[in-house]
């Protein structure tokens, strides 16, 4: 214990019957009297050899006060004994007592008698369950003057795990010392209530600073520093909780978790306090950081996995604090170079943790434990204030985490000052760009005002122009009508020709049948006259019947000329193409006949589908339709030297398809796309409109539901393809 300066004084030795060496004591120090000699031990067990005349001589000596990792011939599951003798020369004024650090469970006889138990002992080894009393002192009825015998019966827990972590606890075999109860019970109370308020002090400090920089990163979600050092005493908040309960925990084998959780959050802590130097400093993480956090880690786990290494384990944490610390001036000195408001307080800080927990508090941990290790006495803890090594290292360990926070402060303010000056910077940027704004406003209303003009000016010449082109288009639309019309007109013209020719003969021939009928009723020739009847009677039944045909062409005419009324009537499309086929190709031949000395010629034929069913269209616009595309036919076969068109009808189960082909030289792809297109023609200049195919896809689209569509190989021909619903009545 730290609150007891143990000065180890060896007497003279007696022996007793058996010339057993004994400890012999005339007074006490303060800091009492360790017992770490004239002990013997065996393995086994025996109520017997807790007697005080039970002959020893043949025991091994031992020195209990070890680790348990230094005494290989112990260190197992078995009972062993341990065995002490010792004088009291003269009256002792004050109670005795005995502090005991021990890493098994033990009985205590005092002559032959039981005084004491701690942790559970059992002759079933995995029942033994380890305890340490930390020195806590028991009272040990040996304050009169006389020789006494001390004997231990003893057990390890088997299969618990042994830790020598934090001011180079060991886990002592049976270390005993003789010592004044009262006092040391007063000053250990004190020493106590000290240390783990000092603790408590530091835990409440890294809480608080853990709540303050985890709120900051709530509120700047952008400065992940704060998030870090977060971290960071968190984990130093962890570091000192487990430290208070391992360093306070009777049981042997949870002390080993506490104390390594201790310093597992150890480990996390400092790599999260490089790391947030990194990023104060505003350097990217480099081998020097990741080197640090390789020993850091090795640091964290060695120890935990090994154990009896006393000299190299505090060498490994010392190393590895060294070197953090080099990383951290050297972020400090690249900092200040780059003149980062508040480094200063971090670099002071950092030398006080430094010369307080590396320097001075090494030095003062070294000189102790190498004068109690070569000395076997702790003769150093004594010689200077117990609680000097306590003050230096929290100093030292509070002055970093205090920096930290006292430089993000800065930060924070600078921050601040950064974003008022910035926000003062933005006002006079608004105004700036409110004034422009206006400006731009008013250039905008005049520029609007102008444009204004300009448009209503624009519109009225667009205007005027619309109105010119609709009246343009109506003439070209009225011509293209007219040129139907009139190669319509020119095959009616012919069709009629043919009955009035029959109609004419006829009448000649019936004029001269009268006058021979009159010559042979003139003769009384009844008979003869009556032959001649008859052949007139016949003459004017086929004058009749050629009247009627061209009657009947002459109403069919007058019904296709006359404008469209728009009403939807059952057709017989078979009988409506056969008809615009014909008048088609003889309004060709009609025209060709007065411009041309080659009158037109070409072969076509029908290839009509049979029952087809009769469909509601208006019969005037499907007459155009067909009369443009057949004519269209026609005139592309004009250079053939074998000229076809074919006038072909279809059926599907909800459509009727006129197809017009014709195997002249087709069209190219650029035609093709602009075929349907108003205004478009292939024909010389004033021999066509370019609105027939445009009208037509019009009238089958818009006013049928129908579709017009062309297929075209260059060289071989094109073929109009027009498809009409079939209407369900």
């Amino acid at each position: 214990m730290k609150q007891l300066v143990l000065l180890l004084l060896f007497f003279s030795a007696h022996a007793f019957a058996q010339n057993t060496p004994i400890f012999q004591i005339d007074s006490l120090p303060t800091e009492g009297v360790l017992l770490n000699k004239g002990w013997k031990f065996h393995i086994g067990d025996n109520l017997d050899w807790a007697k005080p005349d039970f002959d020893d001589s043949a025991w091994t000596p031992i020195d209990p006060t070890k680790d348990v990792a230094a005494l290989p011939e112990i260190f197992n599951a078995q009972i062993k004994w341990l065995r002490l003798d010792f004088e009291v020369k003269n009256k002792l004024p004050n109670p005795l007592g005995i502090a005991i650090n021990q890493a098994g469970a033990s009985e205590i006889y005092l002559n032959g008698h039981l005084i004491h138990q701690f942790g559970h002992f059992d002759t079933d080894s995995t029942k033994v369950k380890a305890y340490d009393p930390l020195e806590i002192p028991i009272f040990i009825p040996a304050d009169s003057v006389g020789q006494y015998h001390l004997a231990v019966r003893y057990a390890l827990q088997p299969n618990i795990r042994y830790t020598n972590i934090f001011e180079l606890t060991q886990n002592r075999l049976f270390k005993a010392t003789l010592l004044n109860l009262v006092p040391t019970l007063n000053a250990q109370r004190d020493f106590r209530v000290y240390f783990v308020g000092v603790d408590m002090f530091k835990i409440g400090v890294y809480f608080m600073l853990f709540v303050l920089h985890l709120a900051f990163y709530f509120y700047q979600r952008s400065n992940k520093t704060h998030l870090i050092i977060a971290i960071c005493f968190l984990a130093f908040t962890v570091l000192f909780i487990f430290k208070i309960i391992g360093q306070n925990q009777f049981s042997v084998e949870y002390r080993y978790f506490n104390l390594n959780i201790s310093n597992w959050s150890y480990s996390i802590g400092v790599c999260m306090l490089v790391y947030a130097f990194y990023r104060m400093a505003k350097v990217r993480l480099d081998n020097y950081y990741y080197a640090f956090v390789v020993l850091t880690l090795v640091s964290m786990f060695v120890p935990s996995f090994t154990y009896g290494g006393i000299f190299w384990q505090p060498i490994l944490f010392l190393t590895g604090n060294i070197f953090g610390f080099m990383i951290m001036f050297r972020l400090t000195r690249i900092g200040l170079k780059k003149e980062i408001k508040g480094f200063w307080i971090l670099g002071i800080a950092i030398m006080i943790a430094f010369f307080g927990t590396v320097c001075l508090a090494t030095a003062i941990l070294f000189l102790k434990f190498s004068i109690s290790l070569i000395t076997g006495y702790k003769f150093f803890n004594y010689a200077i204030s117990p609680y000097l090594f306590e003050v230096v290292v929290n100093i030292g360990s509070i002055s970093i985490p205090l920096g930290l926070s006292l430089f993000m402060g800065i930060e924070g303010n600078e921050t601040n000052k950064a974003l008022s000056k910035q926000l003062v910077e933005n006002d006079q940027l608004k105004n700036e760009a409110i004034e422009q704004e206006k400006e731009k406003q008013y250039i905008l209303a005049t520029q609007n005002e102008i444009l204004e003009k300009q448009v209503t000016e624009r519109t009225a010449e667009l205007n005027q122009s619309l109105n010119v082109l609709k009246s343009t288009q109506a003439q070209l639309i009225q011509s293209e009508k007219l040129a139907s019309l009139g190669e319509l007109t020119a095959g009616i013209a012919h069709e009629i020709q043919n009955p009035l020719n029959f109609v004419n003969n006829f009448s000649e021939v019936s004029s001269e049948l009268v006058d021979e009928m009159n010559q042979e009723l003139e003769k009384g020739d009844i008979i003869e006259a009556k032959e001649i009847a008859n052949d007139l009677k016949q003459n004017l039944e086929k004058i009749n019947h050629h009247g009627k045909r061209a009657s009947s062409i002459v109403k069919g005419m007058l019904e296709h000329s006359r404008t469209s009324s728009g009403v939807k009537e059952l057709t017989d499309i078979n009988k409506l193409a056969d008809e615009y086929l014909r008048l088609s190709y003889h309004g060709l031949r009609a025209k060709d006949k007065n411009g041309s000395t080659t009158r037109f010629n070409s072969d076509y034929k029908t290839n009509f589908h049979e029952n087809l069913p009769k469909i509601e269209v208006i019969p005037q616009d499907m007459g155009r339709v067909l009369l443009n595309l057949i004519s269209n036919a026609f005139w592309a076969v004009k250079t053939v030297e074998k000229p076809l068109v074919v006038v072909k009808t279809e059926q599907t189960n909800n459509q009727i398809i006129i197809k017009v082909t014709d195997n002249g030289t087709g069209m190219t792809d650029e035609v093709k796309a602009k075929i349907f297109q108003p205004f478009f023609t292939t024909k010389p200049t004033g021999q066509g409109t370019g609105l027939g195919l445009s009208l037509a896809y019009d009238i089958v689209t818009k006013g049928h539901g129908g579709t017009l569509e062309v297929e075209n190989v260059e060289g071989e021909g094109t073929t109009f393809i027009v498809k009409l619903p079939i209407q369900k009545i």
